[in-house]
Formats: C-alpha cells, structure tokens, sequence
C-alpha cells in the first residue's frame, strides 16, 4: 500500500457525500490497490457514518470508523493515521476544499522528502472563492503568532492537505497533543522537534460555504493551544503540569460551554466598553458642574428607557434572523433588516420632529435654562431606533465579533467626541451629551460596515418576509417595565427631590449600574440558546437557565463587594468625588444591593420572552406599576424610592423564578 488518505468527518452528512466519491474514483483509477481512504466519523450526530459506509459498500478501497467520541479533528486523524497502512499518510478535510486531483499533485510533490503540505499563501497558490475579511484576518494574525512563539517559517500551517511519510508519522505520534483546531500546528511543531524536512507547496484551494468554524471559538482555541505548545517547551513546564493535574478539567468543562464562550465574547468587550464608558462618567464628572451632571445623568437614564423597550426589536430580529438562515433562506434577511431599518428610522424623524417642537415644554419638564440638550436628544432617536435592527442582525448571523466591535466602537467613540466638546468648547451637559450621540452613530456606522456583504450577490427569494408585529406587541409592554425596574430611580428622584440630593444620588446610583451592567453579556448569549419555535422548555433549556444564573451570580457577586466593600475608593476613582459624604456611601450600597435583583430577573425575562410565556410576565409589568405608583405617593426621601425599587424587583425576581420552575415542558402559552 503506496498512499493512506484519512478525511475527519464531524457531522457532514450533506457535504461528505460528494467529496468521498470523488476521491474513491479517481483513486481507484489512479492507483488501484494501492491507496485507500479511511474516514473518520467522530461524535456526529447527524447520518455521516451511514452515507459513508453505504458509498464504502461500492468502493472497497474506503474504510469508515466510526468513533462515538467528540474527540476532534486531530483525534479523529489520529485514530485514522494509527489504522493506516500506507507507505504515506495523509489526510484532507470532508468539505472537498482540496480536490482528489491537488491531493495527488501533493503526493507526487512529496516524493524525495519526508513529507509536504499545502499552502494557500505561497506565490503559484490558487484560492478560487476569497474568504471572509475577519477569517483573513484572523489567519494573518495566527501565522504571525506561531512564527514568533513557535519558530515555524510556514506561511500557511492551517491547510487541511498534509501528507508525511509512515516514519516521519511513527516518530511524532506518541507526542501530539489533541488540541482541536491547533492540531496542525502541533504536527508541524513536533516534525521540527524531530528534525523531519517538510515542504511547503503552493496548492489550489477553494473555501467551501458551510464552515462550521467560528472565529472567536477557533482563534480562542489555537490561541490557548499555541500558548501551551510554547510553555510545554520552556522552563514553565513544571505549571503545566500541575495545571493539567489540577485545574484542566475545570476548564475544559466551561471552555465547551457554549454558553460560557460566547458569553465570555460579549463581557470581555463590554469590559472593554465598560472602560470606555469609565472614562465618558470621568470626563464629564471632572468637566461638568454638579447641576450639569445631575441633568446629563437623568438624560441619559431617558435614553436608557428609550431603548429598552427597542431591545425587543433587537430580540425579534435575532430570532427571525437565525430562523431564516435555518430555513435556508438567508437571501431574505436583507429585505427583513431593510424593512424594519426603514419602519424604525421613520417613526424615529417623527418623534425627533415632535422633540424639537416641543423642546421648550420638555427643558422645563428637567428644568433646563437651555433647550440644546433637548435639540441633541432630538438628534440621537434615529441611532437608538436603527441600532436594535441592525445589532438583531448581527446576532442572529452570529456575528459576535462584530457586535462586540460595534459596542467597543460606542464606548470609546463617545469619551473621545465628549472630551472635545465639553473641554475644547463648553462644559455642560448639551456637549456631553453630544459627545455621547457621537459614539452612539460611530458604532450605528460599524454595524452597517458589518452587514454590507448581505446585500452583495444575495440570490432572489420570493418569499414573505415574516411578521414579527404580534410578538414586538407583547415585548414592549415587558422590555419598558423592566427598563423602569432596572433605570427610573435616577429619574424619580430627580423629578421629586431636591436638586442638591438628586445630585448625590445620581453618582451614586451610577456607580451601581456598574451591578447589572457587568452581567448583560449572559443574557445576551442566553437568548438565541433557549429560543424555543414550539413554545417548548426543554431539559437542556434548564440547563442553559441554570448556567446562566450562575455565571450572573458570580459576576453580580464581584461587582457587590466592590460597591459594598469599598465604595469610597470607588467615588474617587471612577467619578472623581475627592470627598464622598455618608449620605454617597450609603445610597451607594444599597442601591448595589437593589439593583442584583433586576439583574437576576433580567435573566428571567430573557428565557420567559424566548418562549413566549408572556402571562408569567405580566408579573413584570405589574411590579414596575406598583413601583411607579409608590414613588408617586410615596418620596419623602431618596430611600423611600430605593425601598420601593427594592420591592418590585424582589417581587418579579421571586415570582418569575418560581414559575420557571414548575414549568413542564408544554407548547407557548402566548
């Protein structure tokens, strides 16, 4: 036996097929008996081993594994390349990226060495579809990460075409890790350990749609797998091993949560945002007088309650996203996105109009002297009605990166264009709140920058774009009541206390934003997980819910101590309060300990609203009633409005939790 072929095959019923008969007949023409291909099928869910073997019945030459582990592509090449017994061994990916004709070039290349792989960056190469921007990207950058810590000089280490010869393969195999997609680094790194001489050959290659590789997944994963590749080889052995014996399990379980990962995605940004927005609050303290920050923040707290309720829009648009691209349908996404920018972006002129008209009334109202922060939240409704369209996109096509992006890019644009303004020209609070209008259209430019590629090439479907009125209905009457659980103490005690409380109050209950802010990431991965299009909560949906509240708890529980525990250092540091009073530090903590209730039930509400369990919450609507209409009796101090705040949250947090739990499995009850 001259050749051994080995093509891991992880759920690829639908692409396999093709690509393994092509190979069986060209070979078998090619080299008769003396090739053979050997598939391994690992973990699949789906039929691949059953259309394997039912083409292996006519080709004698195939072998098909089937191994019941998820163990990988490296563990399923492994396994392949172990029952192999050709003088050389290769293997190639099941999307048929390289054909059984470049793959014969490559053996015929290989001849005289100890083996050859492909590249797809090396001049004479030919990629026939071009990749994605972010793969580009993300590829460069890896290349660039193993040659500094790796001392690999391959221009291309990813290529799914290598072919070693049965020596070269019987020295490294005893010291490959299975390390998923740094698998072929691994290879690589270990045939230079062991002195093998490896040709780079330029090859024809053509990226293949279906690619079930995320960007943040693979580039998180080789990352960490090139990183111990790098410590395994340095003094730092010794903690490698003790982190295998101790805590690689551990983290093993949370890196295959996908819960986890994508949730990690979105906080690290939002931490990166969270910084931004540190600086926004810390230019605008230091810049702004304490009248001027007081209205800035209660500004801002409407901007807050504005786009609540949008973010139902957001979730709509999610899920009709995911749904359309199941369906195959994805041609239609941009006439949905397009419909919905159109409908939102009117409805948002009109209001802008009707703000400009009545911006006298409306200064009064937060008793302004001037009506140009009326006129610059006049300015901002358009971003804050268009972005929920187009962040729902990118969720639903599974663009993390670019959301994160796209907050990152708001975050920071808005501390950039507030610390011109309100240092370069005037400091109050109508060029803070410019500043922040600024960033709000940067990231509305990011995110249009994002889904450009939708309206290229889209091929024609006929079909109705689907209806998402009914479902939007219900959710605004749930997203502003949560909005005023979570946003309207700001604005409660602006508007019935005096302004020399209102102002120690806003420091305060900004700092424990900081609370709910750290953990809206978890929601936001929660969501598209235990979305139900049968109204059902499963068991894996609990266990979804469940992760979700723990990972929520640990951050909430972070985030408590530093409010409670040190809240003065806190003041100083994020909002410049040189000396914070014990009225501060008081409001502070337990304005911390109010708002971990809407945080939990933030979570609740986001599982309850993907499956369309819209009478359990009315409990939520009816909680911020009472909370409204108890602030409105009752406000003789800022902690008769913490007290009640208090109150609705516990009580919608408790009653939506337990109704949670005594769910059955059953269809939607909207």
């Amino acid at each position: 036996m001259k050749l051994s072929i080995v093509i891991p095959a992880y759920n690829e019923e639908q692409r396999l097929p093709p690509v393994l008969e092509s190979y069986a007949r060209f070979f078998s023409k090619k080299m008769g008996d003396e090739a053979e291909i050997i598939v391994v099928v690992n973990g699949s869910n789906d039929r691949t081993a059953e259309v394997s073997l039912a083409i292996a019945r006519d080709y004698p030459s195939i072998k098909v594994i089937d191994e019941p582990s998820r163990i990988g592509k490296g563990g399923a090449v492994i396994v392949g390349i172990k029952q192999a017994i050709g003088e050389w061994k290769g293997f190639v990916d099941a999307d048929g990226a390289t054909s059984p004709e470049e793959f014969y070039r490559l053996y015929a290349v290989a001849q005289g060495t100890d083996g050859v792989v492909g590249s797809r960056w090396m001049e004479g190469s030919s990629v026939q579809v071009s990749q994605k921007a972010m793969r580009l990207i993300s590829s460069r950058l890896f290349n660039g990460l193993i040659r500094l810590l790796l001392g690999l000089k391959y221009k291309d280490t990813q290529c799914g075409a290598k072919i070693l010869t049965s020596q070269a393969w019987a020295a490294i195999l005893p010291d490959i890790g299975v390390t998923r997609f740094a698998f072929d680094v691994d290879l690589l790194f270990q045939l230079k350990l062991h002195g093998f001489e490896i040709k780079e050959e330029p090859t024809v290659w053509k990226d293949i749609a279906g690619s079930k590789i995320r960007f943040f997944n693979s580039s998180f994963d080789m990352f960490c797998a090139v990183m111990r590749m790098r410590l395994v080889h340095s003094p730092a052995k010794p903690f490698v091993g003790w982190y295998d014996r101790t805590l690689s399990r551990t983290v093993e379980f949370f890196l295959r949560d996908d819960l986890f990962r994508h949730a990690s995605l979105l906080f690290f940004a939002s931490i990166i945002a969270a910084f931004g927005n540190v600086g926004f609050q810390k230019v605008v303290a230091v810049a702004l007088s304490d009248e001027e920050f007081a209205r800035l923040t209660a500004f801002l707290a409407v901007f807050a309650i504005i786009a609540r309720p949008l973010g139902s829009l957001s979730t709509g648009i999610n899920y009709y996203t995911r749904v359309l691209v199941q369906a195959g349908r994805q041609s239609v996404v941009p006439r949905l996105l397009m419909k919905w920018s159109l409908l939102t972006g009117c409805a948002s002129i009109v209001l802008s109009l009707l703000c400009m008209m009545f911006a006298y009334r409306i200064a009064a109202f937060f008793q302004l002297e001037r009506v140009a922060p009326v006129f610059v939240s006049a300015v901002a409704l358009p971003a804050i009605f268009i972005t929920p369209v187009l962040g729902g996109t990118l969720q639903g096509l599974q663009r993390f990166v670019w959301s994160s992006v796209s907050s990152i890019s708001n975050a920071l644009g808005r501390v950039v264009f507030a610390g011109l303004l309100v240092f370069l020209l005037f400091p109050t609070c109508g060029w803070a709140l410019a500043g922040h209008v600024g960033g709000m259209y940067l990231a509305l430019l990011v995110s249009l920058v994002a889904l450009l590629p939708l309206f290229k090439n889209r091929e024609t479907d006929g079909g109705p774009v689907p209806s998402m009125r009914l479902y939007l209905f219900q959710c605004v009457f749930v997203q502003i009541s949560l909005a005023v659980l979570m946003t309207i103490d700001v604005v409660l005690v602006n508007y019935f206390l005096p302004l020399d409380v209102a102002e120690t109050f806003a420091k305060a209950a900004t700092l424990s934003r900081m609370v709910a802010f750290m953990a809206a990431a978890v929601a936001m991965a929660m969501f598209p997980k235990v979305s139900s299009a049968d109204g059902r909560l499963s068991n894996e949906h609990r266990r979804i819910y469940l992760h979700s509240q723990l990972y929520t708890t640990l951050l909430i529980g972070a985030s408590l101590a530093l409010c409670i525990l040190f809240p003065a250092p806190m003041l100083r540091h994020i909002l410049d309060v040189a000396q914070p009073s014990g009225e501060i530090l008081s409001y502070t903590r337990w304005m911390a300990l109010v708002m971990a209730a809407p945080t939990l039930l933030n979570i609740n509400v986001s599982l309850l609203m993907a499956q369309r369990r819209f009478r359990l919450l009315s409990v939520v609507v009816g909680c911020a009633l009472f909370y409204l209409v108890g602030a409105y009796l009752f406000h003789e101090s800022a902690y008769d409005i913490v007290l009640l705040a208090g109150i609705a949250n516990g009580v919608a947090l408790l009653a939506t939790t337990v109704g949670i739990f005594t769910r059955k499995e059953q269809k939607e009850d909207a």
